[in-house]
């Protein structure tokens, strides 16, 4: 039973990076307990009485603890959607179609809505288009 377990947590940690949303990763910390459990030998009924405990705390307890941390819009917090608002500094000549601007020591194509912004001159990130970054 431990091996399946541990294919439980791995699954539910595959889960939370593909949806961010934490119900996945407490579970995955709950799945931990019955992995102990079936380690030292006890019963399914055990292991499952464990990992649903677990899971009601990691739940109730844990999750909304994190959701505190990260505030009202955690995708903010991580990947690209970070770098709204920050500065650049346009590299390439930036335009409505095309252009590259550096940001954080990584260079970005980037494209305004309206003008063209000449090299070295400071942008800021106003959203982004795939991986395109809009810039002002």
């Amino acid at each position: 039973m431990t091996f399946i377990w541990l294919a439980v947590i791995g699954a539910l940690v595959v889960i939370e990076l593909v949806t961010y949303g934490l119900y996945f990763a407490a579970l995955a910390v709950a799945a931990v307990v019955p992995l102990v459990l079936s380690l030292l030998g006890l019963d399914l009924w055990v292991q499952a009485l464990g990992f649903l405990v677990a899971a009601i705390l990691a739940l109730v307890f844990v999750r909304p603890l994190i959701s505190r941390w990260q505030g009202d819009k955690p995708e903010s917090m991580t990947n690209s959607a970070a770098l709204v608002g920050k500065s650049a500094e346009v590299v390439e000549e930036v335009g409505e179609f095309a252009g590259y601007v550096k940001v954080q020591g990584e260079t970005w194509t980037a494209r305004t809505n309206k003008g063209t912004k000449a090299v070295g001159s400071k942008v800021v990130i106003e959203q982004i288009d795939g991986a395109t970054l809009i810039v002002g």
